[in-house]
């Protein structure tokens, strides 16, 4: 249908042009052009039910839900932290963003019974804690954690930290050694001191994109298993909780036990470092129908001398999807 402009017509759209230039609309905050939070006002409803401001504890720094972490085992800069309870992680607390703390209470909030997590690439197992300690907050009975991480001073350490905070490490499932889509043997770097040295992903012979993390020397490495994670996932028929955080490998791994996932996860928080494995995630889970909660991507800065993409980040993005079949 051909549009007639009418004399009437035309007038009408002068005086709106006109009061558009007289009366424009005011131009967003400078925050909200320049800030991407990854989280709306709303999503923030769910640490009220987490929020009980717990006395502090030397040697410890405290989150606002009673979790606690040792700060013996921190990186240097954190050590300042000991004795304190820290406030709401918004924007963010001193190893994380709001976008992931949302997404792992989200899945406590939303548990039914009992409650089960599993952190891959769990380092010390902050999030282990973070959902274990909020799961016991609501009474829900029983909780089971699965931590896989391949750094033995680290696995000491997320041992340790459940420890610490009222879990029993040895009626956990902790597996030293890596994850992936399949079985199999990879390398390890060796650190003298693991703690201030984070950001190890495992390399696997053949994997050009292990190598280029790198930037080609790996140093000294020690060879670790590499169990696959559709197998592990299996064990519960239900985990409210998958948190991955690889250093690179996410989009492969997602993509190689999506099936799995599918069929026995509720929850997945993923860390990405690339906006490449940012696209790679997204894709993945977007065609196996799983619904997108909340994101945000991959910060880096380019340089050209610098092989590999996830070498460039500055900080992780994150993703956080809801599988609606479970």
């Amino acid at each position: 249908m051909t549009t007639r402009f009418t004399p009437r017509r035309i007038v009408r759209a002068l005086r709106r042009r006109v009061r558009r230039l007289l009366h424009p609309e005011p131009p967003a905050p400078p925050d909200e052009l320049q800030i991407y939070r990854g989280y709306t006002q709303a999503d923030l409803a769910v640490f009220e039910p987490f929020d009980i401001r717990p006395a502090p504890t030397p040697g410890f720094v405290t989150d606002f839900h009673g979790g606690r972490t040792r700060t013996s085992l921190l990186w240097d800069s954190a050590r300042p932290l000991d004795g304190t309870v820290l406030p709401r992680p918004i924007p963010a607390d001193y190893h994380a963003e709001t976008i992931e703390w949302v997404g792992t209470l989200r899945s406590v909030l939303e548990a039914r019974g009992g409650y089960a997590a599993m952190e891959v690439g769990a380092g010390m197992g902050p999030w282990l804690v973070a959902a274990g300690v909020a799961a016991r907050l609501r009474g829900l009975s029983p909780i089971r954690l699965a931590g896989i991480e391949a750094d033995p001073a680290r696995f000491a350490a997320m041992r340790q930290n459940l420890a610490d905070n009222g879990f029993d490490p040895d009626a956990q499932m902790l597996i030293e050694g890596a994850a992936g889509a399949t079985a199999g043997i990879a390398h390890w770097p060796v650190r003298e001191d693991a703690r201030n040295d984070a950001g190890m992903r495992p390399v696997r012979d053949g994997v050009a994109d292990d190598a280029a993390y790198y930037e080609g020397d790996v140093g000294r490495a020690m060879e670790v298993k590499v169990h696959a994670l559709g197998p592990l996932l299996a064990r519960e028929p239900r985990w409210d909780l998958l948190h991955i955080d690889i250093q690179g490998g996410e989009g492969e791994l997602c993509a190689g036990v999506i099936d799995a996932m599918s069929k026995h996860v509720r929850r997945l928080v993923v860390a990405t470092h690339s906006r490449v494995l940012d696209g790679a995630v997204m894709a993945t889970m977007r065609a196996a129908r799983w619904r997108l909660e909340a994101e945000k991507p991959t910060r880096f800065i380019p340089q050209d001398d610098i092989a590999s993409l996830e070498r460039m980040a500055t900080h992780d993005g994150t993703q956080v999807w809801r599988n609606p079949r479970l």
